[in-house]
């Protein structure tokens, strides 16, 4: 497997008419899902990748789902956002499964490029793998007259990034009326409330 583009890839990137798709996975606890914004569905054999031989991506329109762009930096990328709307016709189990954290919170999420030809939509050259994360919950974001699902995904440099140093203790910070902290530390100590 490529991470990068390799050389019918590189040749149809320069093209002046060029169409690339993008594949995602999303390995959810309830069994991963699969999907591409081709225009139709792929099936890959042979690629050594065992995410991707074997099974099929189904195809999904562009304008209902949208993968945000992938901005590198020294520490890591920042957190990549996929966005799915249209949201009218969504039935209850899939709002069940998004509201359950178990389904996603640190669950691999892996996307990969291939470039398609302008005229007959065959693939050009390999597929490469672009980018691999974990996600966080998803969260419904919108108003009245509309509204989308946003879930965002750290790649793993996020996850050895520096801590902040902030604990539980540190709450009074946030609400000045809160004495669980000091509470907390009386209690570790031994004292105890006689009546």
């Amino acid at each position: 497997m490529l991470n990068r583009p390799d050389q019918a890839a590189q040749e149809a990137l320069a093209a002046d008419v060029r169409r690339s798709v993008t594949f995602c996975f999303l390995d959810l606890a309830d069994g991963p899902v699969r999907v591409t914004n081709a225009p139709y569905n792929f099936t890959f054999a042979g690629t050594g990748d065992e995410d991707l031989d074997g099974f099929t991506f189904n195809a999904v329109d562009p304008r209902v789902v949208s993968v945000g762009s992938v901005r590198a930096a020294e520490g890591g990328s920042d957190t990549l956002v996929l966005t799915l709307s249209g949201l009218a016709g969504v039935d209850d189990e899939l709002m069940t499964q998004l509201g359950d954290r178990a389904n996603f919170i640190g669950r691999d999420c892996r996307l990969w490029r291939a470039m398609l030809a302008p005229d007959d939509l065959t693939q050009l050259g390999a597929l490469w793998c672009y980018y691999t994360g974990y996600m966080s919950v998803p969260r419904v974001v919108g108003d009245r007259t509309s509204q989308t699902i946003q879930l965002n995904v750290e790649s793993y440099l996020a996850f050895f990034g520096k801590a902040s140093n902030r604990t539980l203790l540190d709450q009074s910070s946030f609400d000045p009326g809160d004495r669980s902290a000091e509470l907390a530390i009386a209690i570790a100590n031994g004292a105890s409330r006689r009546t």
